[in-house]
């Protein structure tokens, strides 16, 4: 049976990412891990706090986007984006988790209403994430807790992430639409049945909607600056939480550094499912680099919290969405 290009391009992320698995967890000290992981055990309901306060406040800044008129509720908003991340943790770059959020809203929200608040929730997070990868990658290349090599890791951090904020910023400041002008002269000019269906119909009215909502409530993109600071710096305190309950501590600017070195290699490993590999490589790697041990148990760690959150969305998801009627189309 012949494989299509898609299907070629997850086979090898997935053997590149068990690959990894497999050789970073042949290369850690397992019997110091396992003593680490046990010592974790004892306060894992406190370590998991900043996880959930992660979840809490993405729920909180996809709630806010919606059109004050047809907000569903915050519970209702926070168990969908969980299902739907949960289902989208298990594939490529999460790909699933979007299509889910506006399925499982349909019965509250109309489509393009919910499609278009999960696009800004993304977009300005997104943003958010760069700016800070971009501005502790500087930072860290600055101080002199990194070896000379690991400066020249967080230097292309840092330019890379300037060069992807400075062409978001060139792409979204432009004034009115993107996607819609351009089918529709492309259906005037050759009459093509895809440029005038419904599916790309649906699809502009969504960027119309998302561009409403980001350019004419300088107060909720503000909401969604800030939460975006909240959550890098929860993730951060995670990492902290995690080296204390191993008995090593480590200061919040240790634990950002760690932060941001993941956050940038998540992207390189995104074609992989659920980043296997990726996060126990990235976590180990940067972890040695700063003289530590224990970056097994936080790789473990964040391994066991994402599946936990997986498991607990696809247990909490709303199971009346796949029977209730959708509102009208507007």
């Amino acid at each position: 049976m012949k494989r299509t290009v898609p299907q070629l391009i997850s086979l090898v992320a997935i053997i590149a990412g068990i690959a990894l698995f497999v050789v970073t967890i042949l290369g850690i000290d397992r019997t110091q891990t396992m003593n680490e992981v046990r010592r974790l055990g004892r306060t894992l309901p406190l370590v998991l706090l900043p996880g959930l306060g992660w979840h809490l406040l993405r729920a909180a800044g996809w709630y806010v986007c919606f059109p004050r008129e047809e907000r569903p509720s915050y519970w209702r908003v926070f168990r969908v984006r969980l299902a739907a991340d949960g289902v989208g943790y298990f594939t490529i770059r999460g790909v699933a988790s979007e299509p889910l959020r506006v399925v499982l809203l349909m019965g509250q929200v109309s489509p393009v209403v919910s499609a278009a608040s999960s696009v800004l929730e993304r977009t300005a997070m997104g943003i958010m994430s760069v700016v800070g990868v971009g501005l502790f990658a500087a930072f860290a290349v600055s101080s002199d807790i990194l070896p000379p090599a690991w400066q020249s890791v967080f230097l292309g951090i840092a330019y890379t992430a300037g060069l992807v904020l400075l062409l978001s910023m060139l792409f979204l400041m432009r004034s009115g639409r993107y996607f819609g002008p351009l089918v529709e002269r492309i259906y005037a000019r050759t009459g093509w049945r895809w440029a005038g269906g419904r599916t790309v119909g649906a699809i502009s009215r969504v960027e119309e909607l998302f561009l409403k909502l980001a350019r004419t409530d300088q107060r909720r993109m503000l909401l969604l600056v800030a939460l975006a600071v909240a959550c890098y710096w929860l993730m951060a305190v995670e990492v902290v939480l995690v080296f204390w309950a191993i008995g090593q501590p480590i200061s919040l600017w240790i634990g950002t550094i760690v932060e941001t070195f993941w956050r940038s290699a998540s992207v390189a490993g995104g074609a992989i499912p659920g980043n296997l590999g990726a996060l126990e490589a990235s976590h180990v790697a940067v972890v040695n680099a700063l003289g530590l041990a224990g970056g097994g148990t936080l790789a473990l760690f964040r391994r066991f919290r994402s599946l936990l959150f997986a498991t607990l969305g696809l247990a909490l998801y709303p199971r009346d969405a796949v029977t209730a009627r959708p509102p009208a189309a507007q």
